[in-house]
């Protein structure tokens, strides 16, 4: 995230004389005697929206941000997919015979599940150093918070995209007639993921900023929601008790499957979209309020 933070500042400064319009006082400099650290531009709802707004500058950054991991590469963002691909190979075998799946069931599955995992958890993960190590940006330039967290979740997305070919590539090679029009459902399945993602981003963002060591605390619980969330065995093999907590009551479940099932070409339960939406309203409920009396704060927490 320091790297990032750095780029941030970096292409910010070099795009304030030309390509930022001078109508968008988020990014001019400071003024002479004013406190380059007094980063209180606009309240918690401009910042979102006004930061929303600038995708030219947070869609670069994202950008970039995934060239700089893969320079002097040949083939880019797609190493993380080979990576991918060879665990959802290896770990696909094992898991169809220990869950007793046939395997041209399983490995589309597996990989649909684990492609939004492994985006989710990049997010959370690097949520927790969203404003860490950004002090640079918030001394030298102006700019709406919530910029980076559009740029990290964009960079995340681009990754994502890089992988979901590969899935359409196993779909077609192992189920091609679970293609369907039932797929277009994970449209908006992915947009209520990428609103919780937001919210979750800014809210832990501020909460690790803070207090510093719940980042290791995050990581921690990420690797066990991984082991007791159905992302590598079915959901239906669990049955009572257990089933209801570890299944109906897993929030990360219910945001796979919106968009795991129609990739799969099914139509996802109506409890899976009840809870999303429920937990996109009441999280950018405290998120809001969390924000706007906080958000002051940031630079000198940073």
């Amino acid at each position: 995230m320091i790297e990032f933070a750095t780029t941030l500042c970096h292409e910010v400064s070099e795009m304030s004389p030309s390509s930022i319009s001078t109508n968008s006082p988020q990014l001019e400099p400071p003024a002479a005697g004013e406190n380059p650290r007094q980063f209180l531009l606009t309240n918690a709802g401009a910042d979102l929206v006004g930061g929303l707004k600038r995708y030219d500058i947070w869609g670069r950054l994202g950008w970039l941000e995934v060239r700089r991991r893969y320079q002097r590469t040949v083939i880019g963002p797609f190493w993380a997919t080979i990576s991918f691909a060879i665990f959802v190979g290896a770990f696909g075998a094992v898991g169809a015979g220990l869950w007793h799946q046939p395997v041209g069931t399983f490995l589309p599955f597996l990989t649909a599940g684990m492609m939004i995992w492994l985006m989710l958890s990049a997010i959370l993960t690097e949520a927790g150093t969203l404003f860490v190590g950004a002090n640079n940006i918030f001394g030298q330039t102006r700019l709406n918070y919530s910029m980076l967290v559009y740029a990290m979740i964009w960079r995340n997305l681009i990754v994502f995209a890089h992988n979901i070919l590969f899935f359409f590539a196993l779909l077609l090679l192992f189920s091609p007639s679970d293609v369907n029009p039932n797929m277009l459902l994970a449209i908006p399945g992915m947009l209520v993921v990428i609103l919780n993602c937001v919210w979750t981003t800014l809210l832990l963002g501020m909460f690790c900023l803070r207090f510093r060591d719940m980042q290791q605390f995050i990581s921690s619980v990420i690797q066990v929601c991984l082991f007791v969330t159905p992302i590598f065995w079915p959901p239906e093999i669990l049955t009572g008790t257990e089933r209801g907590f570890i299944v109906s009551l897993n929030p990360l479940y219910h945001l796979i499957e919106i968009v795991r099932r129609p990739l799969l070409g099914q139509i996802p339960a109506m409890v899976s979209y009840e809870a999303a939406l429920l937990m996109t309203a009441i999280g950018w409920t405290i998120t809001y309020f969390v924000f706007r009396s906080f958000r002051k704060r940031i630079a000198y927490w940073a």
